[in-house]
């Protein structure tokens, strides 16, 4: 009865984690994975766990510190060449680009930003935030 009652529990929590993961995009461009979502406290938290091994992490936002989502990111090479295109689920998102250099354009409701030389290592986390 007690190892019914533990393989009953351990499913429904996976289930559980599995309909909390439907609130994510994930994909991936070119060999380039991404992850998307964070809208709410408790969606945050899963994406701080499923994110940390990405290389770039962007924090949407505007001027009031309210989080925005739909955002249109496109991310170039050093050569300027586009190497990804997404738009976002939530306010963050995770993308995990080599060591190297690169540009991203962020576009929300009309509303253009562009960030150069973002500076990726090996091994780390970059953490940009951009606000409109």
């Amino acid at each position: 009865m007690i190892p019914a009652i533990i393989v009953g529990m351990v499913v429904f929590a996976m289930s559980i984690y599995s309909a909390e993961e439907n609130f994510l995009k994930k994909g991936s461009e070119g060999g380039i994975a991404f992850l998307s979502g964070g809208i709410g406290q408790h969606e945050r938290e899963i994406l701080k766990k499923m994110g940390k091994d990405y290389s770039l992490k962007l924090i949407f936002s505007n001027r009031k510190s309210e989080y925005l989502s739909d955002v249109m990111v496109t991310v170039f090479n050093h050569k300027d060449e586009k190497i990804l295109f997404t738009v976002s689920f939530g306010p963050w998102l995770f993308i995990d680009l080599p060591s190297g250099m690169f540009n991203l354009e962020a576009s929300f409701q009309g509303g253009r930003k562009k960030v150069s030389q973002i500076r990726l290592e090996k091994g780390t986390q970059k953490v940009h935030a951009i606000q409109w």
